[in-house]
């Protein structure tokens, strides 16, 4: 699957008129009938449907969703919002069939709303202001509405870009997209306000895709480990050092260790604050040692994972300084992720797992502004410390200075304590196992949210916990395995 930005798509718009010979007149056609097919399907009884249109292509499109149900003998109750005066050519073409075969239009003015369903068609992928009073209240009262909506192409009041509301939108039950996948129907919020999303080509060729690049590909498979020779040893798969633990932070250590050695690592040690060190009894697996044993044990590791549970105090700082110039192949992750700490490291090999807030502190931004834009945060993460990047959140981005793909696998469940940790390690045992940075993260954030799917199809999602991944690591590992052969 490929996502496109909305500034992508009217390229590719504009490439079938060029290209393909599609008016934009059929376009719209195409667009709204493909609409009105969804409806049918879903709904076959409906007898009256609310359309809202705006001013925008979108309100093309549903007035070419009114005329499909007028023909269909389903009464429509149309409302419109905004100027229509400023309509496009295309747009008008429709209004004026839908006046021609005897539809009236009115004005939205908090009217009641008499559809047994409801057609978003007001505003479209290209917005990107803040929704002013009028339309906020009209967005309101649609999802105050005990009905299911339906809207085209987005959400009115989802920035297509960002899948963020600006600053709320259409909870759609459907919606249904054209010509390309937007990046904002899978990024942020995009997922929750589309509900179930449709997408229809339009009859737009390969040719006139290939001359637009996509702006995100989505994981949709991971290169895993090879399959282990009968002469393999522990040393063959990566001593890796966890380094964190801090007073009162040591389950993140445990949980990033046990998910590594499920993960393949051959060998684990924990580096945690003298105080921590029995904390780690419960896992015999992993050795465990004081922080005052960094010097004497890193060059023994052939990969470093280091910040969970690290902390922000001053042993942590000099912790930190003690590790500068190492030149493992490295995952940086929670409190190790600082500038200053990342430019002193000489890997070529780097990881870095930043969740919105983390990648602020990196750029000297706000998490609003990271959210804003991820796709334009993680490159900028990518390119600013020559490290592989993975934007955690919903559509997690995995980038290097050379590509970005998005996660669109896992669940609701995974927002829970420890989740970061777990990453981290199966990123951390990925590597030691041969494959390089960019491989191993994007490999590990689909393994990790396979894993929570594979929880949730035999429990709710509500109840997943991080040790919950690590248990269920290996038995998705075969059946992802057995898939490829």
């Amino acid at each position: 699957m490929l996502l496109y930005t909305p500034d992508a798509v009217y390229q590719l718009d504009q490439a079938a008129q060029e290209q393909d010979g599609i008016s934009e007149v059929e376009l719209m056609r195409r667009a709204g009938e493909s609409v009105w097919r969804e409806i049918s399907c879903r709904w076959p009884q409906v007898s009256k449907i609310t359309v809202f249109a705006g001013a925008g292509n979108n309100g093309g499109d549903a007035f070419v969703v009114a005329l499909c149900a007028r023909a269909h003998a389903v009464e429509v109750q149309m409302l419109v919002q905004g100027d229509l005066s400023k309509q496009s050519e295309t747009s008008q073409h429709f209004r004026n069939q839908w006046h021609q075969a005897g539809g009236e239009t009115n004005p939205w003015q908090q009217q009641p709303l008499t559809g047994e369903l409801m057609v978003d068609g007001l505003l479209g992928i290209g917005l990107k202001r803040k929704l002013d009073q009028d339309w906020q209240t009209l967005i309101h009262s649609i999802n105050s509405h005990p009905v299911p909506c339906i809207s085209i192409d987005i959400p009115s009041g989802l920035n297509g870009l960002s899948g963020n509301p600006q600053p709320l939108a259409v909870n759609a039950e459907l919606t249904v997209t054209f010509i390309g996948i937007k990046t904002g129907h899978k990024l942020a919020q995009g997922p929750d306000y589309c509900g179930e999303l449709v997408f229809e080509d339009l009859g737009v060729s390969a040719a006139a895709r290939q001359s637009v690049p996509a702006s995100l590909a989505v994981i949709e498979g991971c290169r895993l480990p090879a399959q282990r020779r009968k002469d393999s040893h522990k040393n063959h798969f990566g001593h890796l050092l966890v380094i964190g633990g801090n007073r009162g932070l040591s389950g993140a250590v445990t949980l990033a260790a046990k998910a590594a050695l499920r993960s393949g690592a051959g060998m684990v040690t924990a580096l945690v604050h003298p105080q921590c060190q029995s904390h780690l009894a419960t896992v015999p697996e992993v050795m465990v040692l004081a922080w005052e044993a960094l010097e004497s044990v890193i060059s023994k590791a052939s990969i470093i994972l280091v910040g969970p549970g690290l902390g922000t105090d001053s042993e942590a700082t000099r912790l930190l300084q003690r590790l500068q110039k190492a030149s493992q192949p490295m995952v940086i992750d929670a409190d190790a992720l600082q500038a200053d700490f990342l430019n002193s490291l000489n890997s070529s090999q780097l990881v870095i797992t930043p969740h919105p807030g983390e990648a602020g502190r990196l750029l000297g931004c706000s998490t609003a502004d990271i959210q804003q834009d991820r796709i334009a945060s993680c490159r900028q993460l990518a390119d600013a410390f020559g490290a592989s990047c993975v934007l955690k959140g919903s559509g997690s981005l995995v980038a290097s200075q050379q590509t970005m793909e998005i996660n669109i696998r896992g669940n609701a469940g995974m927002a829970s304590a420890g989740m970061g940790d777990v990453l981290a390690g199966i990123i951390a045992a990925l590597m030691g196992q041969g494959l390089d940075a960019y491989e191993a993260a994007r490999t590990a954030v689909y393994l990790h949210a396979i894993c929570a799917e594979h929880f949730a199809s035999e429990q709710d999602q509500i109840g997943l916990i991080a040790s919950d991944i690590i248990e269920t690591i290996p038995r998705v590992v075969r059946q992802l395995r057995n898939v490829r052969q």
